[in-house]
């Protein structure tokens, strides 16, 4: 009783923020509000109205009254679109778990949800959908929706490349080509078993929302007009990109979106099987539990358990991908390819790549790096990533180093340039 008095005042205070001249739309707002939030929708705006009730109007009456609330698309698919942005924005955790529990409150289903994992793999890396693991863990654990769902009986298909492009890719990096076709086209998008059109959509989104509207954005909106996607499908998503992502990255895409729209062509439906990630050529993976061990330190047991109970081909797959298919190349010497993966890592600044850098600041010392090379490496990129980010890298870096010093006995880290890993 006394919990639902409570939330009978907040859902009092939040419908007394409205004005006499924007009371419909506010409380079309709060309908969908609560449809996505479920009991405790109230909360998050409650707590920002005490902060500013302008902003909380606004929260209410722009995301919710004005656009979610629209009927071009439906609460499921807007909801899937909404993760997807959140997925690739990289530092909205709290943000993301509540519109995964709105995703399931809005209809849709634990697939959908480790479907969302996979993509943000192979579109956004493996560190975003790393990262989302322990959310989607609570969240399924907490709807109890611990029962795979039986997905569709086609998975959608990796936009193919223009052949200008592919000839340039296929002469200059040939093994790019082959993983674009193998992993990510076979191995994550052939585990998802979203409707092809709300794949295509929701790739869309976190292309848009991670800045990277060129040509991939292009292929997942072509993808997906062939897959069924009406125009004004795609005139919603951009719109909704608005809210999660900003006006900038809206407007980019509304661009892009608009040419896509006007070509004089329309393309033909392009759909795949469903593949079973855990059928990886054993080989390969093994040889990238070995790459982990000698890099890392880790264990490819433990990548592997860490998604047992949610996705467990995708804890596979970042050891068969990540340490047998690429880390383990002797091109570079791996302590090169890790502060490259510093270097990326810091670069991108966000939430989800933090654990990850810690990750491969270890793995350089590790491998030989000296403190000076780790800080040297994140000098680098002052220029291209700017102050605040690298600050933030240093100080992770500093902890990390300080850890490893702890642990040292002998003083004398080993040395792995000569490994010549992907040779097993």
């Amino acid at each position: 009783m006394e919990k639902a008095m409570t939330m009978t005042h907040i859902e009092q205070q939040l419908e007394n923020l409205a004005s006499p001249g924007d009371r419909q739309k506010h409380l079309r707002g709060l309908a969908v509000l609560k449809q996505i939030g479920g009991e405790n929708f109230g909360g998050p705006v409650s707590q920002l109205a005490s902060f500013s009730e302008d902003l909380a109007r606004f929260t209410i009456q722009y995301p919710y009254g004005d656009v979610l609330s629209r009927d071009g698309l439906d609460l499921r698919t807007r909801q899937i679109l909404t993760a997807a942005t959140l997925l690739a924005h990289g530092s909205a955790q709290s943000q993301l778990s509540f519109h995964l529990y709105g995703l399931l409150n809005a209809g849709g289903t634990r697939a959908d949800v480790v479907d969302l994992l996979f993509i943000s793999a192979g579109l956004l890396g493996f560190p975003t959908a790393i990262n989302a693991l322990p959310i989607v863990r609570d969240i399924l654990a907490d709807r109890d929706e611990t029962k795979n769902v039986a997905g569709a009986q086609t998975s959608p298909a990796v936009p193919d490349m223009p052949s200008d492009r592919f000839a340039v890719l296929d002469r200059i990096a040939p093994d790019f080509v082959n993983w674009r076709e193998h992993t990510l086209g076979e191995e994550i998008f052939g585990a998802v078993h979203l409707e092809p059109r709300l794949a295509h959509l929701a790739s869309a989104a976190m292309l848009a929302a991670r800045g990277k509207v060129g040509a991939s954005f292009d292929a997942h909106i072509v993808s997906a007009l062939a897959a069924g996607a009406t125009d004004s499908d795609i005139v919603e998503m951009v719109i909704q990109l608005s809210v999660y992502s900003g006006f900038p990255a809206a407007l980019n895409a509304a661009g892009r979106a608009r040419n896509v729209l006007a070509a004089p062509e329309r393309p033909q439906a392009s759909t795949q099987k469903g593949v079973d990630t855990t059928k990886d050529d054993e080989k390969r993976f093994m040889r990238g539990v070995a790459t982990l061990a000698e890099t890392s330190g880790g264990s490819g047991a433990d990548v592997v358990d860490s998604f047992k109970d949610v996705a467990p081909g995708l804890g596979r797959l970042i050891v068969a991908h990540c340490y047998g298919d690429i880390f383990c190349r002797p091109a570079l010497d791996p302590k090169v390819r890790e502060l490259g993966a510093i270097s990326a890592l810091a670069a991108q600044g966000t939430v989800a790549a933090e654990k990850p850098l810690g990750v491969h600041i270890d793995a350089a010392l590790n491998l030989g790096a000296t403190p000076e090379e780790i800080v040297e490496t994140l000098f680098n990129i002052i220029p291209y990533a700017g102050y605040p980010l690298i600050e933030k890298a240093l100080l992770i870096a500093h902890d990390r180093i300080s850890l490893f010093d702890d642990k040292q006995v002998d003083g004398s880290p080993s040395d792995h340039r000569t490994l010549d890993m992907c040779s097993g």
